[in-house]
């Protein structure tokens, strides 16, 4: 098993790589007594330390079939993810949406969606990966991730897979202000346990369009 957990904020230790490390830890918790039973990769990446563009919407991938833009994209990131799992996103919500840099990331997976919609392909290595977001905002809206949601879903989509769910959180805004919080670091931890331990119809993800 492959979890690809890529947090998407220009700050670094900033409340949402929090929210990452501490589900990270609780995989790792998981794994301790279940080290020969369990062969599990997790890779975390900061796409503030990339170099990748947005899509330029070249139409380059309607010929070659991927994407010809030459970055960390296309040569560190797609191996990656076409060999994940699981593709973990976690990201601060800006102005109601997903940070730019997680707008870059989501962008550049036209050329997947041009792969198995244009061309009919398969994924290349016959997986089926589970998606699953982290948020938080400020802001208390009752539509705050509406629209990183449909966004994560179409975008797993795009890689033959399918978004499961996530947990997000409300009126949290200071750098460490999650810190104040136990209760919600221990619901992350928990999934982190669960996706090892428990089938998926058990984790406890928040699986609603708009939470």
């Amino acid at each position: 098993m492959y979890i690809l957990a890529i947090h998407g904020s220009p700050r670094k230790n900033g409340n949402s790589e929090i929210l990452l490390d501490t589900f990270i830890k609780g995989i790792f918790q998981a794994l301790k007594d279940f080290s020969n039973r369990f062969e599990v990769k997790v890779e975390k990446i900061r796409l503030p330390e990339l170099n990748f563009s947005p899509c330029k919407e070249c139409g380059g991938c309607e010929v070659k079939k991927e994407c010809v833009v030459e970055d960390d994209f296309k040569t560190f990131l797609t191996p990656k993810i076409w060999n994940s799992d699981f593709l973990v996103i976690s990201t601060p919500i800006f102005f109601y949406s997903h940070t730019s840099y997680v707008q870059a990331f989501f962008e550049r997976f036209q050329a997947f969606w041009v792969r198995k919609y244009v061309w009919k392909l398969p994924h290349p290595l016959e997986k089926v990966p589970k998606g699953i977001l982290f948020s938080l905002g400020a802001t208390k809206g009752a539509k705050l991730f509406e629209g990183l949601i449909r966004s994560y879903k179409y975008v797993m989509d795009a890689i033959y897979g399918n978004y499961v769910g996530g947990l997000f959180f409300r009126g949290i805004e200071k750098k460490g202000d999650i810190l104040k919080f136990p209760e919600v670091l221990e619901k992350v931890q928990i999934l982190g346990k669960e996706i090892i331990l428990l089938p998926e119809s058990s984790w406890s993800l928040n699986r609603e369009l708009c939470p």
